[in-house]
């Protein structure tokens, strides 16, 4: 006779619990107020790039070429011709980049993150992909004729080119 008299408390209870605590549980993934980190150069060439090391992405120095993939129109691919910055006091810089006759041509991601140098005195600075990729296209009609050559850290991770970072040389 006790279960019984307890059994209808007890499951009120319950049932009140319940209509307390599981609308909670009902929130869409938008509905958190998730912060996404001001982008930043310093953003990108630090944690960002970390995270996409630990994520097994690859880091590349080199010079870069972009040209529109004849497959995916709207798409882009990216080459990269692999170099290193040597040391040397036969240079008036105190350097030279050597060519390491290693290139790899892979996909730019349509959400690639990147920073260009337009001028040596500002600096890199984070660029909207469109104008990064005409301004590199003009770079390339202008390489053979100009000896600075810009170099980039490419991030690729997935086959993918994530991030392009506009590399400044040492100073003299």
């Amino acid at each position: 006779m006790k279960k019984k008299r307890f059994a209808g408390p007890l499951i009120l209870s319950i049932v009140l619990v319940l209509a307390l605590l599981l609308p909670g549980c009902g929130e869409k993934a938008g509905d958190y107020d998730m912060e996404e980190p001001e982008l930043t150069v310093e953003y990108l060439s630090g944690e960002y790039a970390e995270q996409l090391l630990r994520d097994g992405g690859e880091e590349t120095l080199g010079t870069i070429s972009i040209d529109e993939d004849e497959e995916r129109e709207g798409r882009y691919n990216l080459t990269v011709n692999s170099m290193v910055i040597v040391e040397s006091s036969i240079t008036d810089e105190g350097y030279y980049i050597a060519d390491k006759n290693v290139s790899t041509t892979v996909p730019l991601d349509s959400e690639a993150r990147v920073t260009y140098i337009k001028n040596e005195k500002d600096g890199p600075q984070i660029l909207e992909l469109n104008e990064f990729i005409q301004l590199v296209r003009e770079d390339q009609q202008t390489a053979a004729s100009s000896e600075k050559e810009k170099l980039y850290d490419v991030y690729i991770i997935g086959g993918n080119a994530l991030m392009l970072l506009a590399r400044e040389l040492p100073d003299a």
